[in-house]
């Protein structure tokens, strides 16, 4: 990965209130800087985004999507709220409700790569 990206995601993830010490930080990094650094449309990479970071991690698809989901649900209701209303915009129903797994994701790299388009 490289430096200043991964600063962001991490970044981005903290302000989530994802905590680094769930397994489901790690996956998600990962997700989102293939996410971000693939030219592929994102809905094309989520079939094989979990299969690569499981076979990356020793573990499951499922285990891999299982941690995610806990690490989403788990910051959301420590996350920052103005960063969430930024990104997600209309993304969301209302501001209670929890993004999915995928919509997390592709909503997370596509706001990276708008915004921080010269580290790509």
């Amino acid at each position: 990965m490289t430096n200043k990206l991964e600063s962001i995601i991490v970044k981005l993830l903290l302000n989530f209130g994802i905590s680094p010490n769930t397994k489901g930080y790690h996956y998600l990094r990962d997700c989102i800087f293939i996410c971000v650094t693939t030219k592929e449309p994102i809905n094309a990479l989520t079939k094989m985004l979990y299969a690569t970071i499981a076979a990356n991690y020793h573990t499951t698809e499922c285990s891999v999507e299982r941690a995610v989901r806990h690490a989403i649900k788990s910051g959301w209701y420590r996350h920052n709220a103005e960063l969430a209303d930024t990104i997600f915009l209309n993304v969301l129903q209302c501001s209670s409700d929890i993004p999915t797994n995928s919509v997390f994701i592709s909503t997370l790299s596509e706001w990276i790569r708008v915004n921080y388009a010269d580290l790509i």
